[in-house]
């Protein structure tokens, strides 16, 4: 029998994509990605296929929600549809694009979003973050045309949390 190898080792993409986070974790990230190392594993496409699409330049993303069973951290995001809370565009601090955003506090959570792609012998985390799936906002360039209503959906109902001083208008 032919067992398929799990073993991989995690990337960051670009690691400013989680110090955009970090102040959101309860737990450190690489205690995150120990813990769920197991469950990703799983998902793992088999090695030749990751091998084939990296050699003809596709990409294999995953995008996954994990539950955990104890609080990761501080989700940023909320259904401002839920309970009319009101919300603004704006721009978050460092980022050129702009955000649907709401003021409040972030609330709990023991769910872990991992984005990210795999090339041989390793996970190349995009990012990483406490909270659930979330689609790339609507003015993303890299916004695929074929998920943009699904996105215009989703972020009609959902914004950033922030707080005064975290963006500009």
């Amino acid at each position: 029998m032919n067992i398929p190898e799990k073993d991989f080792e995690w990337v960051w993409s670009d690691p400013s994509h989680l110090d955009a986070h970090i102040r959101d974790f309860l737990i450190h990230p690489s205690e995150l990605l120990d813990s769920i190392f197991e469950e990703v594993a799983e998902m793992k496409p088999e090695e030749g296929l990751i091998r084939e699409a990296f050699g003809k330049k596709r990409e294999i993303w995953l995008q996954q929600s994990f539950q955990l069973s104890e609080p990761v951290g501080k989700s940023g995001l909320k259904n401002v549809c839920e309970d009319d809370s009101s919300s603004f565009w704006g721009y978050r601090i460092g980022r050129s694009l702009p955000s649907h955003l709401c003021l409040g506090e972030k609330e709990l959570t023991k769910s872990l979003c991992l984005w990210g792609r795999w090339e041989p012998g390793k996970f190349v985390i995009h990012t990483m973050y406490p909270g659930q799936v979330a689609p790339r906002e609507i003015h993303d360039p890299e916004l695929p045309l074929k998920e943009l209503q699904d996105a215009i959906d989703f972020w009609r109902c959902h914004a950033i949390v922030v707080s005064e001083g975290e963006y500009t208008l």
